[in-house]
């Protein structure tokens, strides 16, 4: 009779514990996005930390940039603290589908494969593509339909969209890690690579910022331009509160012009959060697989 009991008590009791543990994952899975990142009230944000003038360090060691102030400001507005982790661009995704950060800005651009995955925000900044070339016009690199582009070192990070173009267009990439500006620069000056493509305006502050550091880089913007873009935060796609929250602060930031304070900031006095006119006359590459 005992033996009877004590297994009767073992049934309920295993019955008890799965009852708690669904419960548990029940109660899990119905906090959003925006409840765990507000809960932990700390919002952790993947940026490289290498690219002027939207994410890096200062003369007095400080981490700066275009992103960088638009997230210190998001985050005031939420009253979120942001948690920068240095993370380069080949792992710019990676970091999001890990958990490892919540979000992630690296100039990332808006596609619709990226959409399939993940949630972006509304953009931040509209830009169009661009390339820097070397000064002495050795780089062989006019062409404004980007037909010249076939055989020539394209310099870039792997998985951008850049260097997707480049190797659509027929280039050789040459990929790098989560390196600064006056190494990519170098090399083109040097004729281990012949072009960076890559954001219009980020690189013609980019070229004024590294020359004037390092006169011995001879590199100048080409004259080509591509591929208007809209870049915008990377996230989750597990649901959609983190995202309206972003959303919500980033069309305020618009509104009130304190966003475009912050590009006015960074890019030499342009307002990079409206779209540039005559956009829609520029040549597209089509990167989608």
């Amino acid at each position: 009779m005992l033996k009877k009991v004590l297994a009767s008590a073992l049934v309920l009791s295993s019955l008890a514990l799965a009852a708690c543990s669904t419960a548990s994952n029940s109660s899990e899975d119905t906090v959003t996005e925006w409840e765990r990142v507000q809960e932990a009230g700390v919002l952790k944000v993947a940026t490289p930390g290498t690219l002027y003038p939207t994410s890096y360090y200062n003369d007095n060691k400080e981490l700066v940039g275009y992103e960088i102030d638009m997230l210190k400001e998001i985050g005031e507005r939420l009253d979120l603290e942001i948690e920068f982790q240095e993370i380069g661009v080949a792992e710019a995704f990676t970091s999001v589908d890990s958990g490892k950060v919540d979000i992630s800005v690296n100039n990332l651009d808006t596609t619709e494969e990226r959409l399939e995955k993940y949630n972006m925000s509304v953009p931040y900044k509209y830009s169009i593509g661009g390339m820097i070339v070397r000064e002495d016009g050795s780089s062989g690199i006019e062409a404004a339909d980007l037909s010249d582009w076939e055989g020539k070192k394209a310099g870039g990070g792997a998985g951008t969209q850049y260097m997707k173009i480049a190797e659509k267009l027929g280039a050789e990439p040459v990929i790098y890690d989560n390196v600064t500006n006056d190494v990519y620069l170098r090399d083109v000056s040097t004729g281990r690579t012949d072009f960076i493509p890559n954001d219009y305006y980020t690189q013609v502050i980019a070229i004024k910022f590294i020359t004037a550091q390092y006169p011995d880089i001879k590199v100048k913007m080409g004259t080509a331009k591509y591929n208007p873009t809209e870049q915008a935060i990377v996230m989750s796609k597990k649901d959609d509160t983190l995202k309206k929250k972003l959303d919500q602060v980033i069309e305020e930031m618009k509104e009130d012009g304190t966003l475009k304070a912050i590009s006015e900031k960074y890019y030499a006095g342009q307002d990079l959060t409206v779209p540039e006119e005559g956009v829609e006359d520029l040549p597209v590459i089509d990167t989608s697989n």
